[in-house]
């Protein structure tokens, strides 16, 4: 073997080996190339969901939470019911009573197989039926009222008994109303999305919708000043 051949067989053999030592290296500056350009664009995403954050007014936010809470809540709101209703039937001189409620069963077995069959967008309700007396104006005045307050309320059904005899003049016509409501409310998410994902801003029609929400008359919650028991017994 010649001096050249056993050159040219020392240069395949050192080319081998370097290959052999380079690709490794090659393919480990590759995944770190591409892992910087996915940290990059993550933290992009970040800085601009965080820019966004700082934008936001928190001290808004959190009166918005709060008047979103006792406007649409997330739970049963028998106490804020009652609550409201009484007080704005005081706010009318009318007497209010004859509550019946519809609370859905209180079984968490049969709770949680209906739970199962809603969907992320079905609303929770709460029917019930109660009972105002006094004169017609201030019960137009009330009802009025009523789906402007909070909790969420709607009228379904309205029946009059007028208690004023028409065969005599009187200034006043007498009438008890029996009002048929359902109330909304809806658990918050489970969860509230990736780190990665971007703040989703209102719209301009849920702005408004939004604005007309916390616009809502609310009342202060009675509740017992000593210890019976549960205050929410159907929670």
């Amino acid at each position: 073997m010649t001096k050249k051949q056993k050159l040219i067989i020392q240069i395949v053999v050192l080319m081998l080996i370097l290959i052999l030592a380079i690709r490794p290296m090659a393919a480990g500056l590759g995944q770190n190339l591409a892992t910087k350009k996915q940290l990059t664009k993550r933290l992009v995403q970040l800085e601009g969901k965080l820019n966004t954050l700082n934008g936001i007014e928190p001290l808004l936010i959190d009166d918005r939470v709060k008047k979103m809470e006792a406007v649409f809540p997330s739970v049963k709101p028998i106490v804020p019911l009652m609550a409201s209703l009484s007080q704005l039937a005081a706010q009318q001189n009318l007497t209010f009573g004859g509550v019946s409620l519809s609370p859905g069963s209180l079984s968490q077995g049969e709770a949680k197989s209906k739970d199962k069959k809603k969907t992320a967008t079905d609303l929770n309700d709460l029917r019930f039926g109660f009972q105002i007396g006094g004169d017609f104006d201030s019960i137009s005045k009330f009802m009025r009222s009523l789906e402007n307050t909070a909790p969420l309320m709607k009228i379904e059904e309205v029946g009059l008994t007028i208690k004023t005899n028409p065969l005599f003049e009187r200034t006043e016509t007498i009438v008890v109303a029996d009002i048929k409501v359902a109330a909304y409310y809806q658990p918050p998410p489970k969860t509230l999305g990736g780190v990665d994902k971007p703040v989703k801003l209102l719209s301009r029609s849920e702005e408004i919708l939004l604005n007309q929400l916390v616009s809502f008359k609310t009342f202060p919650q009675v509740v017992p000043q000593t210890t019976v028991g549960k205050e929410n017994l159907f929670e």
